[in-house]
């Protein structure tokens, strides 16, 4: 018999490196980047205090999801989420970031403002640090107002591929026409 609070996990293998995906009964709870399992089960010991239980049978509706979106194909994630983590500030920015369109962009200070939180681009960029389902919950989406890069708990390097999965012009960022407003850049064809 399932306890309510029982967690699982299995690996899934991309193009960045195992990724280790964490559920509970009512939908996918954290992603991991981790080399080896044994890095990924500390990892998610310190940070969540869960020890979860191996079972690939869990994510058999995200596996197909996640590979489409690493082949560089358009994917909703609209499969359940179970937010276990962060407080009710974070979440509000987290969801906001599903909004983000595949293949675009918005600014720290655009997400501030959508919320109505002001001058709360550093809080924004915060809450995007503790994203527990990074790729599924866009925060590589996520850049300065003045169109650099920013941030990324994965490294930047991780930021600029992702962004390149999705079709964006990752040459761009920086770039001196990137001044002002930024509310969107399209992806290339």
């Amino acid at each position: 018999m399932e306890s309510k609070d029982e967690f699982f996990y299995d690996p899934f293998p991309s193009p960045l490196g195992p990724l280790w995906l964490v559920s509970n009964r009512e939908g996918l709870c954290f992603i991991f980047r981790k080399a080896t399992e044994s890095g990924f089960l500390t990892e998610i010991r310190s940070q969540a205090g869960l020890i979860p239980r191996k079972d690939s049978t869990r994510f058999d509706r995200w596996r197909p999801l996640l590979t489409i979106y690493f082949s560089g194909q358009k994917v909703l994630f609209e499969e359940p989420i179970s937010w276990i983590v962060g407080t009710p500030f974070q979440k509000r920015i987290w969801k906001k970031m599903l909004e983000i369109p595949y293949g675009e962009v918005r600014s720290y200070r655009w997400l501030a403002d959508q919320l109505a939180m002001g001058p709360a681009a550093r809080a924004v960029g915060n809450a995007c640090g503790k994203n527990p389902l990074p790729i599924v919950v866009p925060c590589h989406r996520v850049v300065h107002h003045d169109g650099s890069l920013g941030g990324y708990t994965g490294g930047v390097e991780i930021k600029k591929k992702l962004l390149a999965i999705e079709g964006f012009p990752v040459e761009s960022i920086g770039a001196p026409w990137f001044t002002g407003r930024l509310p969107t850049i399209p992806r290339r064809s």
